[in-house]
């Protein structure tokens, strides 16, 4: 039997089993002690589902965790509802909507429907836990008491995956800088008994020796970030001069070379009292996404405005459109259309955006270009 609530459906069905069904189902795995002990004895999180995808039973471990993020009534709900993953509430629910058709569970789960054994990774922007959990999901059919269901199993690699993207990203971006400060010097070192060269090239050398301290102060923000050890000063920010600021600094930046920047002309006047350097973080990586998204010859468009009842927006728009499968992956951790191991700077203006700045993050795409956009309140 299902409940009666026809939804839309872009993936999986929407259509769940009625309540009666669910505590009936839940009843029957819960009665078999063996079963229970052998679950609650992992220490993984480990759960049952029903052919409709809802939680019929959910071991302890799980339970644990799920109670320590305020989830109390979980029988029932789908993945998505537990974890609180943001597109939960989307469509006709977990499963069911675009997002879904690039995620690691639910195709997963699609497999074992089928017949078959599923085992994917899985990248959950998490409403409940506040973070951005990393699984691997394993699921596969699972007949018991005459009746068909999924086991899944759930292994959090959240900290491995972090752990090896933070290393790569930092060593690829310092290892090319400090290479070319290594170039300068040995070309100053050539010169030494020329002034005027070492003079021409002195100011590269400080440029580049700059840059290299800015991204490990970068890598060091993001790792505090990631364990919740970041703590915001609140500053009053001119929002106009300081877009004016981005501006000039990336006009001398390698990746616009041929761009062409522009600020536009809402901003004048408006301020905010916010964190000036994770501000620097968020509309800098907006920018360089923006600017490596453009061939030569392309205008990217920086802006702000007011927000009803106080704060303000900022937007930084590049003519091309975005990808429907990047647009709706592009804050995840790690996720890049350059490569493993790059994609934390978009993944890092959601996070400083959202956790540390009260802001909100987004962005739309379509034939006008792509526009990054986040909002932050009068004061943090």
């Amino acid at each position: 039997m299902t409940e009666e609530k026809p939804t839309e459906n872009y993936f999986l069905p929407a259509e769940k089993a009625a309540p009666e069904t669910v505590a009936r189902q839940s009843g029957l795995l819960a009665g078999n002690t063996p079963l229970t002990a052998a679950l609650d004895g992992v220490q993984t999180f480990a759960m049952i589902l029903n052919r409709e995808r809802q939680a019929v039973y959910i071991n302890r471990p799980f339970l644990d965790f799920l109670s320590a993020h305020g989830i109390e009534d979980p029988l029932g709900k789908r993945q998505g509802d537990l974890f609180g993953c943001s597109h939960a509430g989307e469509g006709g629910g977990c499963g069911t909507t675009e997002a879904c058709a690039r995620c690691g569970a639910a195709l997963a789960v699609r497999a074992a429907l089928a017949g078959g054994e599923g085992s994917r990774e899985c990248r959950i922007l998490s409403r409940a836990a506040g973070d951005e959990l990393d699984l691997r999901v394993s699921v596969k059919p699972f007949p018991f008491g005459g009746e068909d269901f999924l086991l899944v199993s759930l292994l959090d690699i959240s900290d491995d995956k972090r752990r090896r993207a933070l290393e790569r990203l930092f060593f690829h971006d310092v290892i090319n800088t400090a290479g070319g400060v290594q170039g300068l010097l040995d070309v100053m070192l050539g010169s030494i008994d020329d002034s005027a060269s070492i003079k021409t090239y002195l100011p590269s050398a400080s440029r580049a020796s700059e840059k290299l301290m800015a991204q490990i102060m970068s890598q060091k923000d993001l790792a505090a970030a990631e364990r919740g050890e970041l703590h915001p000063k609140a500053e009053e920010v001119e929002a106009g001069a300081f877009l004016a600021e981005m501006m000039e600094l990336f006009r001398a930046h390698d990746v616009a070379r041929g761009r062409e920047l522009r600020l536009g002309p809402a901003c004048a006047g408006l301020r905010i009292s916010t964190d000036r350097v994770l501000l620097a973080r968020v509309i800098g990586n907006m920018v360089k996404n923006a600017l490596e998204a453009e061939r030569a010859g392309a205008v990217i468009t920086m802006d702000c405005g007011a927000l009803p009842g106080g704060g303000a927006v900022f937007t930084v728009h590049n003519p091309t459109p975005m990808d429907e499968d990047a647009r709706l992956q592009v804050f995840q951790r790690s996720f890049s259309t350059k490569g493993e191991g790059r994609g934390l700077g978009t993944y890092s203006i959601r996070l400083f955006t959202e956790k540390y700045m009260r802001g909100k993050a987004s962005v739309q795409s379509g034939p006008g270009g792509t526009v990054f956009r986040v909002e932050y309140p009068a004061s943090i």
